[in-house]
């Protein structure tokens, strides 16, 4: 069941990141890539992070899932505040939607 839930995840993030390169594309015209990519490199340092610090899920270590989340919301909340405009968060969202897909599809089995 595990692998089932972790692929359709997966599946969901791609998909949703492609929506949002696709809408920011639309409707500014262009992606800025240093959001994007910065967006990439955190949702594939934050599954990292939370499969190698947490391990079991929220259920095995709801302490250490806290500890996680409070150390990685600041970063997110500076991230987005230093974006001048609603492409570039679209931008950072999608590049954070699709680092995490691409983190479970380089761990796959």
């Amino acid at each position: 069941m595990g692998r089932r839930l972790r692929a359709v995840e997966a599946v969901v993030e791609l998909l949703s990141g492609l929506a949002l390169v696709g809408l920011t594309r639309v409707t500014d015209g262009g992606v800025d890539v240093e959001y994007l990519a910065v967006g990439f490199a955190s949702g594939f340092l934050y599954r990292h992070a939370q499969t190698s610090v947490i391990g079991g899920g929220f259920r095995a270590s709801p302490l250490r899932n806290a500890a996680l989340t409070a150390v990685w919301t600041p970063i997110c909340i500076a991230i987005d505040r230093s974006a001048g405009d609603r492409g570039e968060r679209r931008a950072f969202a999608a590049g954070v939607n699709l680092g995490s897909a691409a983190y479970w599809l380089a761990r796959r089995e």
